[in-house]
């Protein structure tokens, strides 16, 4: 910083702003062709999965327990052994996951490349950190759908309760203080940035961590709609376009905090109108 005689003035740093405040800012407000083709190819992949989902998911993975899935038979849980199983569904748990949270992170995503570019640092391990998050989080959704397998026996009362149970836990959980907390952290980017920025900046690992922690908290934020996804019919297009369409809102639009609030409302509601009256799904 430079005095001169109305006060203090700027010394350009060495990316040519002032104090590298300026251009820095520039840079993150342009667009350049790097980025449009991320934005595309994000989305591409996206649609993409949602074409692989729709392809690599068995009939089972598309019913749940609110949709009169039935429980594995003993042939086919032989035909099948669950180290197989397991594989198949993590894997297309992970396509599921690109499908519906891709478009989503666009914005947290251009913002980072930007920071790192104009520190000169490779952004790859961003995803990877994400996905491996939501990889972790489809080890936890097979056994919560295994556990499901060994106590419904197919379309029941039973099998209604179970999932209006699941929809009562994750209705409660969109009302809570640590949702709010990780909806914030996905809905602004720019926070994100601010927070993780000097984490990022150290190298490849810096960004995988960056990339694990944006993941740990967008699985804050939607672990109770996928359970509430798990019940309806896991792999099931429809559900999945709802739920896809309830993130987007919930991470994108202005009012996303009030419409985490509505849909939590409406789980509960849905919820205790099943847990009074199963046979309304038998």
């Amino acid at each position: 910083m430079e005095r001169t005689g109305r006060g203090m003035t700027a010394r350009p740093g060495p990316d040519g702003a002032a104090d590298g405040g300026t251009s820095r800012a520039d840079l993150m407000r342009q667009w350049s062709r790097t980025e449009v083709l991320l934005v595309v190819v994000l989305l591409a992949l996206a649609a993409t999965a949602w074409v692989l989902t729709s392809r690599l998911a068995t009939a089972d993975m598309r019913i749940g327990v609110l949709t009169g899935g039935p429980a594995m038979s003993e042939m086919d849980a032989a035909m099948r052994p669950w180290p197989w199983e397991a594989a198949l569904f993590l894997g297309v748990w992970v396509v599921m996951m690109a499908a519906m949270m891709l478009p989503s992170i666009v914005p947290f995503s251009l913002g980072m490349r930007r920071l790192l570019r104009s520190r000169g640092v490779r952004g790859d391990g961003l995803f990877v950190g994400y996905f491996v998050v939501w990889a972790a989080a489809g080890t936890a959704a097979f056994a919560f759908v295994r556990g499901l397998e060994t106590v419904v026996t197919g379309p029941s009362l039973t099998a209604v309760r179970v999932g209006g149970m699941v929809l009562l836990v994750a209705g409660v959980y969109q009302l809570t203080p640590l949702k709010r907390v990780c909806l914030r952290h996905c809905r602004s980017p720019m926070a994100l940035l601010l927070e993780h920025s000097k984490t990022a900046l150290h190298g490849r690992f810096g960004v995988l961590r960056v990339g694990l922690s944006h993941g740990a908290y967008c699985l804050g934020c939607c672990w109770a709609l996928m359970a509430v996804l798990v019940a309806a019919g896991m792999m099931n297009l429809v559900w999945m376009a709802v739920f896809a369409v309830v993130v987007a809102l919930e991470k994108v639009t202005r009012h996303g905090e009030l419409v985490s609030r509505v849909v939590g409302g409406l789980l509960i509601v849905t919820a205790i109108v099943l847990l009074a009256h199963p046979a309304l799904l038998t």
